[in-house]
């Protein structure tokens, strides 16, 4: 493996990306044992505190596990799964990841009658427009997931930007970084399932017989910045016939 040390001190994100790069060209058919931490950080320039975190947050998303006197292993399951729920993906990715050809259409966006709950969630001005975005991903031309976000028009750029805004079709997040440069790092999400035929407003976009009859995975999440600060409320819905979630995770279980 070429390395290449990393001069800044203390990225454990930069750390970890390089552990997967190593991960990537190892012949896990044959040995799944990584190198020990002082190895890995002497490999990478870093501190084994650095290296430690890195390794951590693979831990936690399930990528490696530890054996207390053996060592750290590449938990190969882990790398054959196609979409994971966390790290979330964006649903683009998640489409090819799942072996479709994504597109997406833009529905609708539009300012709408403030609802209290989502501003308040939202955190906006007590006089702040609420605005919301409509979109449909397919997966080769079929239906996979729809999304509704709700966000304040301070956040676009405010009502002069709005018209530029409404025909805009890329990713929401990325236009709200190229304004105002905040970035959408972690989410909170409430899980839940919802009938096809029942998701509000979708029917007058496309027909029942198009959605379904199995249950869509239901994902209200709330999105913060980098700062803490809640971006955008988002009602996901998921087609499971086609994006399959899954998740490794961790027992804690009293013995």
């Amino acid at each position: 493996m070429s390395t290449q040390k990393l001069r800044v001190k203390s990225l454990s994100g930069q750390a970890k990306e390089a552990i997967l790069q190593y991960i990537e060209e190892m012949d896990l058919k044959t040995d799944n044992k990584l190198p020990r931490e002082e190895a890995l950080a002497e490999m990478l320039g870093v501190s084994r505190i650095t290296i430690r975190q890195a390794l951590n947050d693979l831990a936690a998303e399930g990528i490696i596990f530890r054996r207390q006197g053996r060592g750290t292993f590449v938990n190969v399951d882990s790398l054959n799964i196609k979409v994971t729920f966390s790290p979330c993906m964006e649903l683009t990715q998640m489409i090819k990841k799942s072996g479709y050809a994504p597109s997406v259409r833009l529905l609708n966006i539009q300012k709408v009658k403030r609802e209290e709950e989502i501003c308040s969630l939202l955190q906006m001005q007590p006089d702040e427009q609420l605005v919301v975005a409509e979109k449909l991903f397919l997966a080769d031309d079929k239906i996979c997931a729809f999304c509704r976000d709700y966000f304040g028009m301070n956040l676009i750029g405010g009502e002069e930007a709005f018209d530029m805004f409404s025909k805009y079709e890329d990713s929401i997040y990325k236009y709200i970084y190229e304004l105002s440069g905040e970035k959408a790092q972690w989410d909170k999400v409430e899980i839940d399932t919802v009938n096809p035929a029942e998701i509000a407003g979708l029917k007058k976009y496309v027909s029942v017989k198009e959605l379904g009859l199995s249950p869509y995975l239901y994902l209200k999440t709330l999105n913060y910045s980098e700062k803490d600060k809640p971006l955008v409320y988002a009602n996901e819905y998921f087609n499971t016939e086609i994006i399959k979630f899954n998740l490794i995770r961790q027992k804690n279980i009293q013995y």
